[in-house]
């Protein structure tokens, strides 16, 4: 793969080309990492690509081999990879709370202590999610909570 940075004054705005001799999985996978930096991620549904903004996002999770994208109202599959959606959104209010999952903070309503130094967090849609007990702490940390 070749990677060139033209950079120039008389450029309006960000522009990103990608030249290939076809339209293979790979290439699919570098537009959606390039559309996640945007915040725009191209999830499945049924047989449809949806690009979803990702401040719509309540988690993410991680099933077998597939990664899920959970809304307020539906539910998504998308070929990225938990690490991948993590690295990019990371510095966007979305936090590690187990092996299998990301959490967006902004969607948390309320959090009770469970067993084992786990977390029940409720959503802002009145869905609960458990944080692994390995995560709990950055997760109190990140919401200011003792």
């Amino acid at each position: 793969m070749k990677i060139e940075i033209d950079i120039d004054e008389k450029y309006p705005d960000i522009g990103v080309k990608v030249t290939t001799p076809a339209l293979t999985p790979e290439v699919e996978r570098i537009v959606s990492l390039i559309r996640i930096v945007d915040m725009q991620i191209p999830v499945k549904k049924d047989d449809e690509t949806v690009l979803l903004d990702a401040s719509t996002i309540l988690y993410i999770e991680a099933v077998e081999r597939s990664t899920f994208v959970y809304t307020e109202d539906e539910t998504y599959e998308s070929g990225l990879k938990l690490y991948e959606f993590e690295n990019q959104l990371s510095q966007r209010d979305f936090i590690r709370i187990s092996k299998q999952g990301l959490l967006n903070l902004k969607k948390v309503k309320s959090l009770k202590a469970d067993i084992n130094r786990k977390i029940r967090v409720t959503l802002l849609n009145g869905e609960q999610i458990v944080v692994s007990r390995m995560y709990s702490d950055e997760l109190r940390k990140r919401l200011g909570v003792k």
